[in-house]
């Protein structure tokens, strides 16, 4: 209530001003108007007046009415410039913002074509699997494994467990799934277990992670019976024994090798093909020949 008489004193306030300022334009224009009539009058008819006191009084009052027709050209001239600035500046405001909608717009076409060229890559490595493509969209607060979410899912065709991958190897898999948007697991974290082989010797292990090796970029290769049966710089893929992954999906490089006095066996410390804290964009792979089926 309060605001709205504040708005209407606002409004009369306003009113009140520009009335007077009319009635005053309206005082001086007549003021000036009348000197003149006089002034011509007294040219006309020197006789009838004192012709050098009627000349002082005529000159000063056109002087004045001069340098009142000056500063209201003035100030006329002002408001022209002011308007003329004013639209000057929306044009330039609009022309900004055209040219940000443009370089946004350039930019995610930058972002598909790259997504695109990869997929490319990844589907002629993999002719036989059916992927879909997804962008990053958010990590989750807190989580030292540099677990995501990601822009699709059921109606794109996303499924609980699907894997999930770049053109450079294994990311992790889905762990929720929401109509347009899915919470994607990675390796680094300690419940993502992936039966993976070393390329090179053939052993087999399990990929976990613990959140000490994720600090650094990092997951393992666990359940290696003995230490020469996979070596330093190996590459690490997935077995496809789980039915979950498919076969032969990089996932990354042995570092070092490790005792785990705890379970009594060596592990593998891996570097992932993939920093996952800069993912931006994924393959999501939601078929290929012997998904749901274990290998014994």
């Amino acid at each position: 209530m309060i605001k709205s008489l504040k708005s209407c004193s606002g409004d009369k306030f306003g009113m009140i001003f520009k009335n007077l300022f009319y009635k005053i334009l309206a005082i001086i224009f007549s003021t000036c108007v009348i000197i003149s009539g006089f002034l011509i009058f007294f040219k006309t008819y020197p006789d009838n007046f004192i012709s050098t006191s009627a000349d002082a009084v005529l000159y000063t009052s056109l002087k004045f009415c001069s340098q009142i027709h000056d500063n209201f050209s003035k100030l006329i001239e002002d408001i022209r410039i002011s308007r003329a600035a004013q639209k000057k500046i929306q044009d330039l405001n609009n022309e900004i913002n055209d040219l940000r909608e443009k370089v946004i717009n350039y930019n995610e076409m930058q972002r598909e074509n790259i997504r695109l060229r990869e997929y490319c890559g990844v589907k002629e490595k993999n002719p036989n699997m059916q992927f879909v493509s997804a962008g990053v969209i958010g990590r989750v607060p807190g989580d030292s494994s540099g677990n995501f979410i990601i822009d699709v899912g059921k109606s794109d065709g996303i499924s609980l467990n699907d894997t999930v991958i770049t053109e450079k190897g294994v990311v992790g898999r889905i762990s929720r799934v929401g109509p347009f948007s899915s919470n994607v697991k990675t390796i680094m974290a300690p419940d993502v277990q992936i039966s993976a082989v070393d390329s090179e010797t053939g052993n087999i292990g399990l990929i976990s992670g613990t959140p000490e090796l994720a600090k650094q970029d990092l997951t393992r290769m666990t359940l290696i019976k003995y230490k020469d049966s996979v070596n330093i710089s190996d590459t690490v893929i997935t077995s496809g024994l789980s039915g979950i992954y498919p076969k032969n999906l990089a996932i990354g490089e042995i570092q070092s090798i490790e005792y785990d006095n705890t379970n009594s066996c060596y592990y593998a410390v891996l570097k992932p093909y993939n920093i996952i804290s800069e993912i931006k964009d994924v393959f999501i792979i939601t078929n290929f020949s012997g998904k749901g089926i274990m290998e014994n």
